[in-house]
């Protein structure tokens, strides 16, 4: 507790008992002699039993606002708490159960599940894709030996047409130069005998 509630609760204790006291010592007559040889009367009695009353009453109050005495065996002294404080925690372990803890383990539950769907239909399409990747690798490697193979044909083709023409074109000159010095000799011949 608080200093500050410890001495309001003090403070107050003091001011009701000193508020009984005074009340008690204003209102009794018990402390005021009678005078001798005179009879109680009834409204005495009625006030004795009215300050009877107060007196109980305050006495019950300072019983009420004084602090309870510690009693042996401190934290461990269970007595009705023990019980009330299992049910406590049972219902409301239930109740977190019911509430809460079931509805999060299902969503949990069904994103884990969504996951694994998820991952499994990735790893089908990634093994997938490998076996498309080796089809298009094995088809790009046969096409690129064939387009190999037919420039490589070209090639000797053409080499072939280039040879030939190049023999034809040699021939042809061999023939016009044989045709040139023959017309040439001729020509010297002529002038030589001239």
């Amino acid at each position: 507790m608080a200093p500050r509630a410890r001495s309001c609760r003090s403070l107050a204790v003091a001011l009701l008992a000193v508020g009984t006291a005074s009340f008690l010592a204003a209102s009794s007559s018990a402390f005021v002699a009678a005078p001798r040889g005179a009879e109680v009367t009834r409204v005495a009695q009625a006030s004795a039993d009215a300050a009877q009353q107060w007196q109980i009453a305050s006495t019950a109050v300072l019983l009420a606002s004084m602090p309870a005495p510690a009693h042996a065996g401190g934290m461990f002294d269970f007595g009705i708490t023990l019980p009330f404080v299992a049910i406590t925690f049972l219902t409301m372990m239930a109740t977190l159960n019911a509430l809460w803890y079931a509805p999060v383990t299902a969503e949990v539950d069904d994103r884990n599940a969504k996951l694994l769907k998820t991952l499994s239909e990735a790893t089908d399409m990634l093994s997938k894709a490998d076996e498309i990747q080796v089809e298009y690798t094995e088809q790009i490697r046969e096409a690129r030996e064939k387009a190999a193979a037919e420039v490589k044909a070209y090639r000797e083709k053409t080499e072939k047409v280039i040879a030939a023409q190049i023999a034809s074109a040699t021939a042809e000159r061999d023939a016009k130069a044989a045709e040139v010095r023959k017309k040439l000799e001729a020509d010297i011949d002529a002038k030589k005998k001239s």
